[in-house]
């Protein structure tokens, strides 16, 4: 009986220092897939409206211009706001202690995807020439992802991540159109 429950314990103990680790591993892979699957969503979506309404610059010239064509072409995206607790809490950053926050900035415009991934499209430059956001050059629009949505940890490069409209389409922030 000894044998037995110091076998349980030892289980016990290493059930206990190896389930947190795969827990917060299958978090992040969930979060890199959601967000995979959200950047091909809104690049399709991107290239839609480019087909339609032709290059960036010539449509993306207020954010809800922007943010009007995205809902026409994201099915069953919804238009949400502090009162639904889109991008209403403070967002942190990974290796600071500073945060960031959204509270009624006129230059934002929010969906909620059906997958419950928030978007929040922030307006930068008509002319997409003057603008550069973290690597990412001629911007006219950055587009904020929450993919866990109002969950936290709402942390940048956790579960929040930029993406960029430029001239010729949909990028991460971070990477030139040429990489």
């Amino acid at each position: 009986l000894a044998e037995v429950l110091i076998t349980l314990v030892i289980i016990g103990v290493i059930a206990a220092i190896t389930v947190p680790t795969l827990i917060n591993k299958t978090q992040n892979q969930e979060y890199v897939s959601k967000l995979k699957k959200t950047y091909s969503t809104l690049a399709q979506a991107t290239n839609q409206i480019i087909t339609e309404e032709g290059p960036v610059y010539a449509w993306a010239t207020s954010s809800s211009n922007v943010y009007n064509l995205y809902k026409k072409h994201l099915i069953n995206a919804k238009e949400c706001g502090t009162a639904d607790g889109c991008f209403d809490g403070q967002y942190k950053y990974l290796y600071l202690n500073n945060t960031i926050s959204w509270e009624n900035n006129d230059n934002t415009e929010k969906l909620i995807l059906a997958d419950s991934v928030q978007v929040l499209i922030n307006y930068k430059s008509s002319d997409c020439s003057n603008m550069t956001i973290t690597g990412a050059s001629n911007v006219c629009a950055v587009i904020y992802v929450d993919v866990n949505g109002r969950k936290n940890p709402n942390t940048w490069g956790k579960d929040l991540f930029r993406l960029a409209l430029k001239k010729n389409g949909l990028y991460p922030v971070g990477c030139d159109n040429n990489s």
